[in-house]
């Protein structure tokens, strides 16, 4: 063992750099979103999923398990249609029709918890991506 301190230097000549053919481009890179039209896309599905489910009829079973039948009870914007569920039920008693209307209100309400927050969230993140703009590439 020798006490003798050895110095390294840095190399003096540089070297070409390494070319080689260049890489293929990524044939993803035509089909792939950017997260922005991502955003785009799934607000658009929100929005119209949100609409759809407002606007379809809610129904529920009929009263009769021998005969199946479903009782439309109206949808989310108007609401339970006392005048359908009574049709639905040919004629049905007073207590009948109370729970009837019940089980209406209760769906209704299922459906509107899903229904709206879709449908107002789809419109504002179209709204943002419409105000906010794109950063300049």
């Amino acid at each position: 063992m020798s006490s003798e301190q050895i110095i390294a230097t840095p190399r003096t000549e540089r070297l070409e750099p390494v070319t080689g053919p260049e890489p293929d481009p990524d044939p993803l890179a035509k089909i792939t979103l950017t997260p922005r039209r991502f955003a785009a896309v799934l607000a658009t599905v929100g929005l119209l999923v949100g609409l759809l489910l407002a606007l379809l009829p809610v129904h529920v079973a009929g009263p009769d398990p021998a005969n199946p039948t479903r009782v439309s009870c109206g949808n989310t914007i108007g609401g339970v249609e006392s005048g359908s569920v009574a049709g639905g039920l040919d004629r049905p008693g007073e207590d009948t029709m109370v729970a009837y209307v019940d089980m209406c209100e209760r769906a209704i309400g299922a459906r509107v918890f899903y229904a709206w927050p879709m449908f107002f969230a789809g419109g504002l993140v179209i709204i943002w991506l419409g105000v906010v703009r794109r950063p300049v590439t």
